[in-house]
C-alpha cells in the first residue's frame, strides 16, 4: 500500500477512528520530537559558545588598551609629582638665598663632548650679564658666557675651561677646581688641584666655592670628594670631585646677579 493510499484512508476515517489514529501518531513521534529539540538546543548552545569565544580577543584588546591608558596616566601623575617636588625645592632655595637669583629654563644642552655648555632662557632680565655664577637648588652648575636678549650660554663646571676657586670642608684647604668632562664610565667629574699636602682630605668631604676670584660667591656647594692623590712633584694634593648638581639633567637653573664684594686671588 502506497503512502498516498494510507493518507487517503486516514482522511476518510470516521471521527472516532481518526482521533485514535492521531493519538497513536502523536505517541509515536513524541520521542522523535524530544530528540530533535535536544539536538537543536545543543547546536544553539554550541553556536553561542563559539560566538562568545570569537569575542574574547576583542575583549582582551579592550582590556589591554585600558591598561595602557592607566599606565600612561600613572606616568603622567608621577611626572607631575616629581615636578611639584622640584618646584617646591627650588622655591625654598630661592627663599633661603641671601642673594638675588634669576630663574632660567634650560633650552638646549651640549654635554656629550669635551665642551660642556647649556643654553638658558632668562626671560630678558637686564640684570643678567656674562661671568655670573649659575647654580641649582642642589649645587653649583657653572657661569654665564655670552648673553643675548632672552638667552644666555652657560659654561658648566664639568668643562675644563671652567675654573672655580674652592674650599674643602672647614679644614682650611683651598684649591682650584676645573672640569674633567665625561669619564670613561660616563660620569661627570671635576678635579681640584694645588691642595696643601699637609691637610688631611678624605672621601665625601664637601667642596664649596671659596669666594676668591670674583665670579663665584662664597659658600655655594660644588660637590663631594671622590678620591685624593699626591701630585708627582710631591708638593700638593689633587682630588676628584663628584658634582652635587645633576649636570646631565638640568631643567631650571638660577643666575646669581648680586654677590658679595669679591676677594682677590693670592
Amino acid at each position: 500500500m502506497s503512502i498516498g493510499a494510507i493518507l487517503l484512508i486516514a482522511l476518510n476515517l470516521p471521527a472516532p477512528a481518526s482521533r485514535a489514529l492521531k493519538s497513536m501518531t502523536r505517541e509515536f513521534i513524541a520521542p522523535l520530537q524530544s530528540l530533535g529539540a535536544s539536538v537543536s538546543a545543543r547546536f544553539r548552545n554550541a553556536r553561542e559558545a563559539i560566538m562568545a569565544r570569537g569575542g574574547l580577543p576583542e575583549e582582551h584588546q579592550a582590556l589591554r588598551r585600558e591598561l595602557v591608558d592607566l599606565q600612561h596616566q600613572l606616568l603622567e601623575l608621577e611626572e607631575l609629582r616629581r615636578e611639584n617636588l622640584l618646584l617646591r625645592r627650588q622655591l625654598g632655595f630661592v627663599a633661603r638665598s641671601p642673594r638675588k637669583l634669576i630663574p632660567a629654563e634650560v633650552l638646549a644642552r651640549d654635554i656629550s663632548g669635551w665642551w660642556q655648555t647649556i643654553r638658558v632662557d632668562h626671560g630678558g632680565n637686564p640684570a643678567v650679564r656674562a661671568n655670573q655664577a649659575v647654580t641649582t637648588a642642589e649645587g653649583l652648575a657653572g657661569k654665564t658666557l655670552e648673553v643675548s636678549g632672552r638667552t644666555a650660554e652657560v659654561l658648566l663646571i664639568s668643562d675644563p675651561a671652567c675654573r672655580v676657586a674652592v674650599e674643602i670642608g672647614d679644614k682650611g684647604a683651598f684649591g682650584i677646581l676645573s672640569g674633567q668632562g665625561l669619564s670613561w664610565r660616563g660620569n661627570i667629574l671635576c678635579r681640584v688641584e694645588l691642595i696643601n699636602k699637609n691637610i688631611p682630605i678624605e672621601r665625601s668631604d664637601p667642596v664649596y666655592t671659596s669666594g676668591l676670584g670674583g665670579v663665584f660667591p662664597k659658600g655655594f656647594l660644588v660637590g663631594y670628594i671622590e678620591d685624593v692623590t699626591l701630585d708627582e712633584n710631591g708638593l700638593h694634593q689633587s682630588a676628584t670631585v663628584r658634582p652635587r648638581a645633576n649636570l646631565s639633567d638640568l631643567r631650571v637653573v638660577f643666575i646669581v646677579t648680586e654677590t658679595d664684594a669679591p676677594e682677590e686671588l693670592p
